[in-house]
């Protein structure tokens, strides 16, 4: 498994980045953070410190209580502002995921969604990223079951872990990611 960092630079203002950047939490009040051109301005994503342009790499999210959240990796070209739907995860080109919402899990990748047959919340999501074969493998980590894997052949750029906690989702998604 890598290690990762989330950067607090990139995350939504409405997000809070713990102190270690292991974690993200909605938070309902807009944090007055500095405008920056890599910040998300709408969609509610932050995304890894660290990009990965080599070798394979293994993360567990941990989305336990949680009603509404999406787990990916993106490149660091995915659009940040505006209300796009390229700045959404797995919406374009730029990134992959895996979205739960309403008791649906979801994956995406260019806008065109997957459903998938998992009715199960989950506690923890895997990502297996292996660059040198260009696969994604989303997990249900705690018995490896696997969501789905997206093929992109060959990534053109690094890849960053991309994470958005959701809104509150009516008061039932308050736990961080």
């Amino acid at each position: 498994s890598s290690e990762v960092c989330l950067d607090p630079q990139t995350a939504h203002p409405k997000l809070l980045i713990s102190p270690r950047g292991d974690s993200a939490t909605y938070t309902d009040s807009w944090q007055q953070l500095p405008d920056l051109p890599g910040r998300f301005d709408i969609t509610l994503n932050v995304l890894s410190l660290q990009g990965y342009s080599f070798g394979r790499h293994y993360w567990e999210i941990d989305v336990t209580g949680k009603t509404y959240w999406e787990v990916g990796v993106t490149y660091p070209t995915i659009p940040r502002k505006g209300t796009t739907e390229d700045c959404w995860l797995g919406r374009g080109d730029e990134s992959w995921c895996v979205e739960f919402f309403d008791g649906e899990y979801t994956a995406w990748h260019g806008g065109v969604p997957h459903e998938l047959p998992f009715t199960k919340h989950f506690s923890r999501i895997g990502v297996l990223c292996n660059v040198p074969t260009g696969l994604v493998t989303f997990l249900e980590a705690d018995h490896m079951t696997p969501l789905y894997s997206f093929c992109a052949g060959t990534f053109s750029d690094c890849l960053h872990l991309a994470l958005c906690p959701g809104h509150d989702h009516k008061g039932t998604n308050a736990q961080p990611i």
